[in-house]
């Protein structure tokens, strides 16, 4: 809008030239255009070219011409004069739509109005489309400003989609969207409005959700069907293929369709070839011409051409290419082919590998269907388990008999039952005795399973040296599909025990097991997420940060809950460097995704992480109304003991109560300490330091030689530098940390500096620490306790101050003694003292004093 009126105000431009596809907007931008301009003094015209118009002199303008002219020049100079008239000294502006369906007679006109600047002029035209040469020289001779308007991308189509739906859209509902309509408004906005009225767009748990299939609005098949045309027989047979098929080498299309009926299907924009490896790609010009034409196809005909189509790959591409199969495969499904069941077992095996996880548990159900072993309910009990439907899985599980099956698949079945049991059913005290009865009739060479769910059992349980004892002779590499969530479970052990080398190590281990056995890529996220662990508690962030974002990368173009787990790992990457923009928006993605699908899994795990990047931020209210969600789940296993702490420490550390905080986190490192998680311990112990706690700087000094990575030495340094007030050295620490990459110690250990050189009446030097402090927080979004005192010269104890700042949050006199443990006459004590000190004559106004928390997120 602002460049077409910036145009038209530019006395040596002739116009604007608005170039796109079909329903990109370009029409509805030059009406809003026009409308705009003329409420800022021009005169408007508007007309649009027609494919019915055209073969009509003068059909563009027919409302403009004079009734009593029968000379042609006497005619277009009348219809010229009636397009410029205008009042003194407003000048006109016409509109032109679909200028590449304009007649002879009409593109004459429109030339010469551009020619003798009689008024500006504003043309759209669409992309793809034929153009005579007349109506090229209109702008190839003139001044135009041209705007080429695309289709939107994924991101745009999701704001849009939000905007207009008035609340968050799934990403699997936008991706879906985005992929059948690219980006096309006029596409979307007619499938959105179908889909709502239908009730299959449903807002669900504050989201939109898209269940089932769309149904192509007629109004948009239509037009749709205009854009295609009247076909030939044979290009009508390429534009099925592909409707069905679609990608397929060209040199296969030709096999299967005549050739000179796919160079038509080209020049007329409705396919498009595209460089793909060694070969050239053929695919439909747009999704919805694939729908469209599915939709009016006899199901006899479908059926044949996908026969086809599967038959012709299954000759032309290698049996390795993982695509290929589940391709074959899933065209299969629907054809008049005879079920292949050794196609189908491995088809589903790769589509688990691929993420498709829905189609899998079809594919593999065709194969039980069409008289395949147990092999495929293996399949889709895994599947099934993975999309958070554990009931579903325990019904395919129960129902093997086991009777025909060797000892080693009976272990295997006992494996998967167990793990869904504890994981998607969240029931670990069945999980466990199921594994004992099964471990009971299990023969020695096949215990392998047994001890493996073991492992993760006692992971679960939060009693890690068992878990490692159990594990101490398996070889994950051995085992099919356990072998990955095993090295899961090490990888995460190690993490937290502080020996990041190994769980880098297990996770090397545990990526390629899990692309060998063609495990679910959410196997990998998970063993992803637990090696940035590792590299965060190390210290190794900007390694942590190379890991999430290949993790994202890989999660982009997965369904599901693949993307979300994306997002999120880089979301707790994005955490630990203390980069608190992307944190937040990564983590709220990913958390109120995954609490839809599985809260009590990873939607719980990544709202604490959510809440935790809230809270430092300083958006207390909203993190503590994200841990109060979190905390709300019933979950019975894996506790996450430590993280929680932290989350619930920030939070609290944020209302005020500073020292309730940090007996929360010194609790929660011993705790980490008498099981083993000792990079857990040192991050509590850390974060103690960096609210102020003197007491850890022993502790601390032991881990040195016990735990990996620059981080444990660094947190030493801190809590001895605070204790003895060593000003130069923590100045030097804020650097370190920055360089590091834990920006938010990197703030605090500059906030204690300048707070210390207060104390000791060094105002110069405080003020340069402080600024140091406020300038990482405020490029990073990070707002901590100690930033928030050393921000303001403050004559307060550090006691006056915590009272001062809870007041802030709205606590009466006996709240505040309850929450730090005081008597309300010491509290009453303090608050006399901080009114005398700041020279304040009320309880509300020594409450505003302090600066506070960001409250609203805003």
């Amino acid at each position: 809008m602002r460049a077409v009126e910036t145009a038209v105000s530019v006395p040596d431009v002739s116009g604007v030239l608005i170039c796109g596809a079909e329903g990109v907007g370009k029409s509805r931008l030059a009406r809003e255009a026009l409308s705009a301009l003329s409420t800022q003094g021009y005169e408007t015209r508007w007309t649009a070219g027609a494919e019915s118009a055209r073969a009509i002199p003068l059909g563009a303008f027919t409302a403009w011409a004079p009734s009593d002219v029968t000379d042609t020049f006497a005619l277009l100079r009348g219809v010229i004069e009636a397009l410029t008239a205008a009042p003194a000294p407003a000048m006109v502006v016409l509109g032109v739509d679909d200028a590449q369906l304009l007649d002879d007679l009409s593109t004459f006109v429109v030339h010469q109005i551009v020619a003798r600047g009689a008024a500006k002029v504003i043309l759209t035209v669409r992309d793809g489309e034929p153009i005579v040469p007349a109506i090229q020289q209109i702008w190839a001779k003139s001044r135009f400003k041209r705007i080429d308007l695309e289709q939107l991308s994924l991101d745009e189509t999701t704001a849009l989609l939000s905007a207009a739906l008035q609340g968050r859209l799934d990403p699997d509902a936008a991706q879906r969207l985005w992929r059948l309509t690219r980006g096309n408004v006029l596409y979307l906005q007619n499938i959105v409005e179908q889909e709502v009225a239908a009730g299959r767009l449903v807002q669900q748990n504050a989201r939109w959700r898209w269940i089932g299939d769309p149904v192509m609005p007629p109004g948009l098949v239509e037009l749709v069907e205009t854009r295609i045309g009247a076909l030939p027989a044979p290009v009508g047979d390429v534009i099925d293929v592909l409707a069905v098929g679609e990608p397929i080498e060209l040199a296969a299309l030709m096999r299967i369709t005549d050739s000179a009926a796919i160079e038509e299907a080209e020049t007329r924009g409705l396919i498009t070839l595209e460089a793909a490896g060694d070969g050239i790609e053929a695919r439909l010009a747009h999704p919805l011409y694939g729908e469209v034409r599915r939709g009016r196809a006899p199901q006899s005909r479908l059926r044949r051409l996908r026969g086809l189509v599967a038959t012709e790959l299954a000759t032309s591409s290698h049996p390795d290419d993982i695509r290929g199969v589940v391709r074959r495969a899933t065209l299969s499904l629907e054809s008049d082919l005879t079920p292949d069941r050794e196609l189908l077992v491995t088809a589903a095996y790769r589509a688990v590998w691929l993420g498709e996880l829905a189609l899998a548990d079809r594919i593999a159900d065709a194969a039980v269907k069409a008289g395949a072993e147990a092999e495929p309910n293996f399949v889709r009990a895994h599947v099934l388990s993975w999309l958070g439907r554990g009931e579903d899985a325990e019904d395919v599980l129960a129902g093997i008999c086991v009777d025909q099956l060797t000892d080693h698949d009976r272990a295997k079945l006992a494996f998967l039952r167990c793990s869904n049991t504890l994981w998607a059913l969240g029931d670990p005290s069945r999980a466990k005795q199921l594994i004992d009865e099964a471990a009971r009739t299990t023969s020695a060479d096949a215990r392998t399973y047994i001890d493996a769910f073991l492992t993760v059992y006692w992971f679960a349980m939060d009693q890690p040296e068992k878990a490692i004892k159990v594990a101490e002779h398996l070889a994950p590499k051995d085992i099919p599909v356990v072998g990955a969530e095993l090295s899961w479970v090490l990888t995460q052990i190690s993490a937290d025990a502080g020996r990041a080398s190994d769980a880098v190590v297990c996770a090397e281990a545990g990526y390629a097991v899990a692309a060998r056995t063609l495990d679910a890529p959410h196997m990998r996220f998970n063993i992803a997420d637990a090696e940035v662990s590792a590299l965060l508690l190390a210290g190794h962030v900007g390694r942590a940060l190379e890991v999430a974002e290949r993790a994202r990368r890989q999660a982009a173009d997965m369904p599901g809950a693949a993307q979300l787990l994306g997002a999120a790992i880089a979301g707790r990457a994005a955490l630990g460097a203390g980069d608190l923009p992307n944190a937040r928006s990564l983590l709220e993605y990913a958390a109120e995704g995954l609490s839809a699908s599985h809260p009590v899994g990873w939607g719980y795990r990544y709202r604490i992480s959510h809440a935790t990047a809230l809270a430092v931020h300083g958006s207390t209210s909203e993190a503590a109304a994200a841990l109060a969600l979190a905390e709300k789940v019933q979950r019975r296993f894996r506790s996450l003991d430590f993280e929680r702490s932290l989350a619930r420490a920030w939070v609290t550390a944020g209302q005020g109560a500073v020292s309730e905080a940090v007996v929360d986190l010194l609790a929660a490192a011993e705790r980490a300490a008498e099981s083993g998680q000792l990079a857990a311990e040192v991050l509590c112990l850390q974060t103690a330091v960096q609210f102020g706690d003197r007491t850890c700087a022993p502790r601390l000094a032991q881990l040195e030689s016990m735990v990996d990575g620059p981080r444990v030495s660094l947190a030493a340094r801190f809590a001895a530098a605070l204790c003895d007030g060593d000003t130069a050295q923590l100045a030097v620490l804020s650097e370190e940390f920055e360089r590091m990459g834990d920006r938010v110690a990197a703030v605090d250990a500059a906030a204690h500096a300048a707070l210390v050189h207060r104390r000791q009446d060094k105002r110069g030097s405080a003020l340069s620490c402080s600024a140091r402090a406020e300038t990482l927080a405020a490029q990073w979004d990070i707002r901590t306790p100690a930033l928030r005192q050393a921000s303001e010269a403050s004559p307060l104890t550090d006691r006056e101050a915590e009272i001062v700042m809870l007041l802030g949050e709205g606590l009466t006199n006996r709240a505040i003694a309850e929450r730090l443990t005081l008597s309300i006459r010491t509290v009453e004590s303090h608050i006399y003292r901080a009114m005398m000190k700041t020279g304040t004559t009320s309880r509300d106004e020594l409450a505003n004093i302090l600066p506070r928390g960001n409250r609203n997120g805003r």
